[in-house]
């Protein structure tokens, strides 16, 4: 293994906020555009003919082939995660005070986040009665899932963050992995050297049980998804805080090589989605992630690369991650509501309107739980660090 250097880059994260505001943009459009069209076979043969289309319709579905990539981001997250987490745990905290500080910082949002699904299922009953009472564009009527998220076996496994298959919460099968990984990160990080061994052990296991596929977030049990699947990206993480100032320093591409490299990557994993994986998230298309989820992040702390805006949506890009899918099924409702379909919608601009409604929501949401609680922390921080001074 590598030798940590005596000296030590000092981390600006502002450009940490600004790539998890990436990632969790990404997966905005990625299902603002999978909820909020039908396709472009159906747009061709009931709205407007290949043969007839316009630049402009042209690109807005070019533009829809690069937005499949929604898990792949999240591998951003588990990466950026490992990083920020190596760098919390480079403080030598208790334990007990690392957990407390975890819970304060994700749990208030994560509770708003399964209050907003309830409120979002109240809209479309109110909005869309039609939808949510019967099964018209939905193998259920909405009411089913509506009363499967608020059971008493789901409020529990939620509460313990243990989400199930949640129609307004889909996406929250990333959250038990990285609480997974908070509960290990104190006692794997001593010991980096055997933590990666193992790792890179039940990693490659998995592809001898599973070939390259992933195991099932919905019917494969947690801990086998994060030791033989995700696990490996929370390792690769902590990996570059480690290292971080021997890689900076041997870091060589310049800024026009990091987004030539990245849009090759990115298109790479586009083509390789759609044309050779039938659009299913796997193991081959995680690598390439780990190479994206590395020049992107090196080569942005390395060249100090600011982007304002996504830093002020990284700020609440939790907020952001465990709301937006409800949020977007507000839009579905009332474009139903207004005749335009529930799934099968075949506005060619809707899903753009889910991304703006989706980041209004959340940024008002993130006042309300996820702001007050790192406002507390920080709080906390300077108070003992008073304290020690």
């Amino acid at each position: 293994m590598l030798q940590q250097p005596i000296e030590s880059t000092k981390i600006n994260w502002n450009i940490i906020n600004a790539l998890r505001g990436l990632a969790a943009l990404y997966v905005v459009v990625n299902h603002s555009r999978g909820q909020l069209f039908t396709d472009a076979m159906d747009y061709a043969a009931k709205v407007n003919p290949k043969s007839s289309w316009q630049w402009w319709e042209w690109v807005n579905m070019m533009l829809m082939q690069h937005t499949s990539l929604g898990q792949e981001f999240v591998i951003l997250f588990f990466v950026l995660s490992g990083f920020s987490i190596a760098h919390s745990l480079s403080q030598n905290p208790p334990v007990g005070m690392f957990y407390l500080r975890r819970l304060i910082r994700l749990y208030p949002a994560y509770i708003l986040g399964l209050i907003w699904a309830v409120v979002v299922f109240a809209i479309i009953r109110y909005v869309s009665p039609d939808i949510f009472y019967n099964a018209v564009e939905t193998s259920r009527p909405m009411r089913d899932y509506y009363l499967d998220f608020i059971s008493l076996r789901s409020i529990i496994n939620n509460l313990l963050y243990n989400p199930g298959n949640g129609y307004l919460t889909l996406q929250y099968w990333s959250l038990p992995l990285e609480v997974i990984f908070y509960l290990i990160a104190p006692f794997i990080i001593r010991s980096l050297k055997w933590y990666g061994i193992i790792t890179i052990a039940l990693y490659l296991a998995g592809w001898v049980m599973n070939g390259y596929n992933n195991f099932s977030v919905i019917s494969d049990p947690l801990p086998f998804q994060f030791l033989f699947d995700y696990g490996i990206y929370f390792w690769v993480g902590v990996l570059v805080y480690r290292y971080k100032d021997y890689l900076l320093r041997h870091f060589s591409l310049n800024k026009f090589l990091i987004v030539l490299s990245l849009l090759a990557i990115f298109e790479l994993q586009v083509i390789l989605k759609g044309y050779m994986f039938n659009q299913v998230h796997n193991k081959v298309l995680g690598l390439i992630m780990i190479v994206f989820s590395f020049i992107i992040l090196l080569g942005a702390l390395k060249h100090e690369i600011r982007i304002p805006w996504l830093e002020k949506i990284g700020r609440y890009s939790y907020t952001l991650y465990v709301t937006h899918l409800a949020t977007i099924h507000i839009v579905n409702a009332v474009a139903y509501h207004y005749g335009y379909g529930f799934y099968t919608i075949q506005v060619l601009y809707m899903w753009y309107i889910g991304i703006a409604v989706s980041l209004l929501f959340a940024y008002l949401l993130y006042w309300v739980a996820e702001y007050p609680s790192t406002k507390y922390l920080e709080h906390r921080r300077k108070k003992l660090s008073n304290t020690i001074s």
